[in-house]
């Protein structure tokens, strides 16, 4: 058996019905699939998976959105893609509300909304090669349930979990693919509902203080402290998210002379250190920089 998670919200139950009902026309007797339902207004999506998990008699489990359309042939081809220590994407096929592309993503305009959905364009599309691509397994995905567990699933709140959780399957060495198996994704009728923005901005800096990057080559999280001269309040608020008060880097600023170029080093400084890769001091922009220890302490965040 696997087991299929949806979380929800009361805003928008005629999409997790729709979904429900479409997994049961194709699974109908449930002995192949699971259903599990998680809703909880209260907390993130997140934490629904959590608790959906923790229930789910499968082996394997595979993260839903409820406003998506699956078709024949998406369990069986998921069921084979997923494998222990592989985090499985499925391929999205989207309208073009969000036109970028990549793999797990295809444009092809079904319909925005259950009104206007086309099924019959959406059943004709198929994806014929079923080789398993090379790619981040993004928010949408299915692994073993042991391997969800192994590093607690979502510990993140709205918005960044998913970049979080992703990073720590990567960091745990879990091998990560797109599969050929593919749903209809309305897009952002679950997460992106009432006023958002604010939430999400709050999440990227709960992302930043945690790691101490928002985007990184190599995922590398160093102890690090900034020493700040001539400082303003607001740019001591800045500054202190990329930083952990740690010892073995140490970062010196002047607050009169600083620029918007010194502040980019700053978000690139873990892979800069990487790619230098030596002790001492140097000099990047009007920054000082010593560089007492290169110990390495991302692991110690995957089940954080």
């Amino acid at each position: 058996m696997i087991s299929l998670i949806i979380p929800t919200n009361k805003t928008n139950l005629n999409y997790t019905k729709n979904l429900v009902n479409n997994i049961r026309s194709i699974y109908p007797d449930g002995t192949q699939v699971e259903i599990i339902v998680s809703e909880d207004d209260t907390v993130t999506m997140g934490v629904n998976y959590n608790n959906a998990v923790a229930k789910a008699n499968g082996e394997k489990i595979i993260l839903l959105h409820n406003d998506m359309v699956i078709k024949p042939g998406f369990v069986e081809q998921m069921d084979k893609d997923i494998v222990k220590g592989r985090i499985t994407a499925y391929t999205r096929v989207e309208p073009p509300i969000y036109p970028d592309t990549y793999a797990g993503k295809i444009i092809l305009d079904c319909g925005a909304s259950l009104e206007t959905f086309n099924k019959d364009k959406f059943l004709n599309f198929n994806i014929e090669d079923t080789t398993l691509l090379d790619g981040g397994a993004q928010m949408f995905f299915g692994c073993m349930k042991e391997d969800y567990l192994g590093i607690d699933g979502y510990t993140f709140k709205l918005f960044c979990e998913d970049d979080d959780l992703h990073l720590r399957h990567n960091i745990a060495g879990y091998e990560q693919k797109v599969s050929s198996a593919h749903v209809y994704h309305f897009i952002s009728k679950t997460s992106r509902v009432g006023n958002y923005q604010e939430i999400e901005m709050e999440s990227n800096k709960k992302f930043v203080k945690k790691w101490g990057f928002r985007k990184s080559e190599y995922n590398v999280v160093y102890n690090k402290k900034c020493i700040i001269k001539n400082c303003k309040d607001d740019l001591k608020e800045a500054l202190s998210l990329w930083f952990n008060e740690g010892e073995d880097i140490i970062v010196e600023i002047d607050g009169n002379t600083f620029t918007s170029q010194d502040y980019t080093y700053i978000q690139q400084l873990n892979d800069i250190i990487k790619n230098n890769n030596e002790l001492g001091e140097f000099e990047l922009g009007n920054l000082k920089i010593k560089v007492n220890s290169l110990e390495e302490h991302q692991h110690k965040l995957i089940k954080l």
